[in-house]
């Protein structure tokens, strides 16, 4: 599948201030949905399922991994310590963080309220967690 313009980044156009998306530009392949299923462990890790790749800053997959992890019970000051393991994340601009963390919020509330099921449900929790986390910091 060609990785044309950013699904996600158009999202994010109608959730957020439009100054806020240069933070969330660039040209690395992104992956997008690092759930549990679409990461294999064996004697290595492998992503699938990338029916969501795009293109956005290199930090970007690491912020949609933080998200998972808090619904899947980590603080989200133990996520952000997960992410940081990342050479990109380390480099992120802490206000493009802070601005993913509540666009991230307002589009898992259009999800779960669209299609409110157990896990939307819970990844909008743990979005407006990390939202509120980020707002205080």
């Amino acid at each position: 599948m060609p990785v044309g313009q950013p699904r996600r980044l158009r999202v994010f156009r109608k959730l957020h201030d439009r100054h806020d998306l240069a933070f969330f530009s660039g040209d690395h392949l992104l992956h997008t949905d690092l759930n549990n299923t679409n990461v294999l462990v064996a004697e290595e890790a492998r992503l699938v399922d990338w029916a969501w790749a795009t293109r956005g800053a290199a930090w970007l997959d690491a912020g949609y991994w933080v998200i998972w992890l808090i619904a899947s019970g980590h603080s989200p000051a133990s996520a952000e310590s997960w992410a940081a393991r990342t050479l990109a994340w380390a480099a992120a601009p802490g206000p493009g963080i802070t601005a993913f963390a509540a666009a991230s919020h307002r589009l898992w509330t259009e999800i779960s309220t669209s299609d409110p099921g157990p896990w939307t449900t819970r990844l909008e929790a743990a979005a407006r967690v990390w939202d509120e986390y980020r707002a205080r910091a």
